[in-house]
């Protein structure tokens, strides 16, 4: 039996997988009549972790796997995002979590960089985000309350 308020796949890296993901979720979503406002904000939190992971734990390799596990109750979403490439250290997690974002200044390059600022951003649009590591399982855990449309 299948159950319709889970989706699961497995994708391949590249670089446009993240397009892949976010597409296919955005559908399951808007067919379990999650509202745009909370699509949106989960969708730019999928995008950044995928991406993530073909640039940093696959080192831009093409191929590789990337599973995503949502889960829907009646009031939260759960996204995991799991890959096995190279792992990010918890201390590593948790200082791109609780670090400052700077905004930019017309007059300051150095504060152009877009590099470091996805997971400030993903911290802010969901109610709790997790790592979980496990051998070379690497799962990114993000979890938002919501209510439907219904």
């Amino acid at each position: 039996m299948v159950d319709s308020n889970v989706f699961t796949r497995t994708y391949e890296s590249s670089l446009i997988t993240s397009r892949s993901v976010a597409n296919d979720l955005k559908a399951f979503w808007s067919q379990q009549a999650v509202k745009n406002s909370v699509i949106d904000e989960l969708e730019l939190c999928v995008v950044e972790l995928v991406n993530n992971a073909f640039e940093h734990a696959y080192k831009k390799r093409d191929g590789e796997v990337i599973e995503i596990v949502c889960t829907l109750t009646d009031s939260t979403i759960t996204v995991d995002i799991t890959n096995f490439g190279e792992g990010m250290s918890q201390d590593d997690f948790a200082s791109a979590l609780e670090a400052d974002f700077i905004e930019p200044d017309a007059d300051d390059p150095n504060t152009w960089v877009t590099s470091g600022r996805g997971f400030i951003i993903l911290a802010a649009l969901v109610d709790k985000v997790e790592l979980t590591l496990d051998d070379n399982r690497n799962t990114f855990h993000l979890i938002k309350s919501y209510d439907s449309l219904a």
